[in-house]
């Protein structure tokens, strides 16, 4: 079975702070397991003076994912369970160059979101 690593990042709202966007983003990488091998993102050292440690980013997590549709359906529904949890955020789904945004998506849109996702899965696998 192929797989493909997918980033998948949330957008905060106005009164989060560091304490939620993380317990968020634990949440998001939680649900995520049901689908792949989730690992949370680290942003690079900006700091001159820094030994080299880099803080782990808020709101962004990769998943490993089977490339077949029932893999896709899965990873698009538990982003969208996520949305419907935490009202007024955004998910953005990179794969490869593909960037996709997701805000609350009637049940078409959805299922256009399934195929492109798949279609960009399949596109960087190549």
């Amino acid at each position: 079975m192929s797989h493909v690593r997918i980033q998948v990042d949330f957008t905060p709202v106005a009164d989060d702070d560091e304490f939620v966007l993380g317990q968020l983003t634990d949440e998001l990488a939680d649900d995520l397991r049901e689908v792949g091998e989730v690992e949370r993102v680290e942003q690079p050292v900006t700091d001159p003076d820094a030994k080299g440690v880099g803080e782990l980013a808020l709101g962004v997590v990769t998943v490993l994912a089977g490339a077949e549709p029932g893999y896709v359906q899965a990873l698009v529904d538990v982003v969208l369970a996520f949305l419907q949890r935490h009202t007024g955020r955004r998910a953005h789904l990179r794969v490869g160059d593909i960037e996709l945004i997701i805000d609350r998506p009637t049940r078409s849109q959805t299922d256009e979101l399934i195929r492109t996702v798949q279609a960009a899965i399949e596109g960087s696998r190549r």
